[in-house]
């Protein structure tokens, strides 16, 4: 029986596999678990056009339209939890039409 390739691979290679225009789901709750380090790393490989799905997004979205990287965001609430204000890149993108919004409150 032959071993399957693996599936590990660095966080460029991971960031680079995500092309221009993509429709990303992504993880973890406002400020908590979801995954920053590919976030970051989409931002860095100047990424655009990305569709955002996710029901609490906070920080990863608000970078990701810092950014420039989003085109569209489909969530709930986008919040960056008590102490930290207000996801302002997200409220930027959004009144100045850089990124349509659907919401799913």
């Amino acid at each position: 029986m032959s071993q399957a390739p693996s599936k590990l691979c660095s966080l460029p290679e991971l960031a680079g596999r995500v092309p221009d225009g993509s429709a990303l789901g992504l993880g973890g709750v406002f400020l908590h678990r979801g995954p920053f380090a590919l976030v970051r790393e989409l931002a860095r490989q100047s990424r655009r056009g990305l569709e955002i799905i996710k029901p609490s997004p906070g920080y990863d979205l608000d970078l990701l339209c810092r950014a420039g990287a989003v085109s569209k965001v489909r969530a709930g609430i986008v919040a960056m939890e008590g102490h930290f204000g207000l996801a302002r890149w997200y409220r930027r993108a959004i009144e100045r039409k850089e990124a349509a919004l659907e919401e799913h409150a």
